[in-house]
């Protein structure tokens, strides 16, 4: 498995390759100390996890690349690593796209659980993160902007492929979008699909006569 780091303290971005490489067949192959030297890296080679720090010294934060990855890579799981570990920062990560959470005041298993756990596609919360869903007004806004449009059409009916056609994205893209979707929304059936999104307003009874 491959990994990338975004992170501008080098002593902190060497103990956590140092970690995550402890790990059989776990490789860092992008370590990053800005948003731009990231991007430039995440166009060439694409890794399977980005562990991703907020705060940055100069230029962009790590929010900023956290939204480049969930329009253009987001087949790539992202996992935020920071000492901001309290709200707003947590629900605009996950808003972003970021499917794990883990603070800096976390013992260093945590981040090793949360790369197995966001490899499985399941989201992780590491313990002393302060999250609450209710934080989140409207489920909508854990989704993101090609989420939402992708939402009514997953909860139609509509498989992968026809989904990429409407919205002009790879199939595999779209498949993404819809595991990132249930996820999120925490719909394991396509009934429970369409019942939040006629919940939260993407889709009128009407449409579905």
């Amino acid at each position: 498995m491959r990994i990338g780091i975004i992170e501008d303290h080098q002593l902190v971005r060497d103990s956590l390759k140092k970690l995550l490489e402890l790990e059989l067949n776990w490789q860092v192959s992008i370590e990053a100390c800005s948003v731009n030297e990231a991007i430039l890296a995440v166009n060439i080679d694409q890794p399977n996890v980005f562990i991703v720090d907020i705060s940055m010294h100069e230029g962009a934060t790590g929010l900023t690349f956290l939204s480049y990855l969930n329009e253009h890579y987001p087949e790539i799981k992202t996992i935020v690593a920071s000492m901001h570990d309290h709200e707003p920062y947590v629900s605009n990560a996950i808003q972003l796209g970021a499917l794990g959470y883990v603070s800096k005041r976390s013992a260093s298993d945590a981040m090793i659980d949360a790369v197995k756990t966001v490899m499985r596609g399941h989201r992780y919360i590491s313990e002393d993160v302060n999250f609450n869903y209710n934080y989140v007004s409207n489920k909508q806004d854990l989704l993101t902007k090609r989420e939402i449009e992708a939402l009514p059409l997953f909860a139609k009916g509509l498989n992968a492929k026809q989904v990429a056609q409407q919205l002009g994205m790879m199939p595999k893209t779209a498949h993404v979008h819809k595991t990132n979707i249930c996820n999120k929304l925490n719909a394991t059936t396509s009934f429970e699909l369409l019942k939040v999104a006629i919940d939260i307003g993407v889709i009128q009874l009407n449409e579905l006569a």
